[in-house]
């Protein structure tokens, strides 16, 4: 790979991984807009806990991509 796109790779794992804190940062500010909107009559009991579950599991899953691409840029550039 060129250096190049070693580079964009950890550039979009920087990205990912800021978007996890972002997201992890945010958890609890959309859990209670999440619960207003049930109260609202707008989500059922079951679409708030999909939607809760999926809030919770996607600061888990930008981080660890985020993190393998990073680390899969640090690997390139140090076998250049």
């Amino acid at each position: 790979m060129t250096q190049h796109v070693v580079q964009i790779i950890g550039l979009v794992g920087v990205i990912l991984t800021l978007t996890a804190v972002w997201l992890q940062w945010t958890l609890t500010r959309r859990i209670s807009r999440f619960e207003d909107m049930l109260k609202d009559g707008r989500l059922t009991g079951t679409q708030m806990e999909q939607r809760i579950r999926w809030a919770q599991l996607m600061p888990v899953v930008f981080t660890l991509v985020g993190t393998c691409l990073l680390f899969a840029a640090v690997l390139q550039l140090l076998q250049q």
